[in-house]
């Protein structure tokens, strides 16, 4: 699926738009420190946030990502893992989703993970398919 949708790494001058996708995923929650702890090199995850961008230069999604060993049924094996994952309402249906999924899966094996996976509704989901680095 084509799309005019952008990626990039989150890096400081992207706060305020992490943040706002951010409270919209976990509602409730204070993430102001952690979105600057994590510039501040402070935190173990996530490892890398990629922030989607429409063409008018939006941000209407993001991914947060980690590497994790401690995976059920994948325990001991480096394993890129989604740690959560928005799209704007309005944005949905358009292949964003999956750019990002692409985009991750990509740093993954960038990180020499052999395998990937994330969660849904608290059931851990493995990609079977993922192809780990050689």
């Amino acid at each position: 699926m084509k799309t005019d949708y952008t990626l990039h790494p989150a890096r400081p001058p992207d706060t305020a738009d992490w943040l706002r996708l951010r409270d919209r995923l976990w509602e409730g929650d204070d993430h102001t420190t952690e979105i600057a702890r994590y510039f501040a090199g402070q935190l173990d995850e996530p490892v890398e946030v990629l922030i989607a961008r429409a063409p008018d230069g939006a941000a209407v999604a993001h991914v947060e990502l980690s590497i994790r060993d401690d995976i059920a049924g994948l325990e001991g094996q480096r394993t890129g893992y989604i740690e959560g994952l928005y799209v704007d309402e309005a944005h949905r249906h358009h292949g964003v989703a999956l750019l990002l999924l692409r985009a991750s899966e990509a740093w993954a094996q960038a990180q020499r993970c052999t395998a990937f996976a994330s969660d849904r509704d608290d059931r851990v989901i493995v990609h079977r398919r993922f192809d780990a680095p050689a």
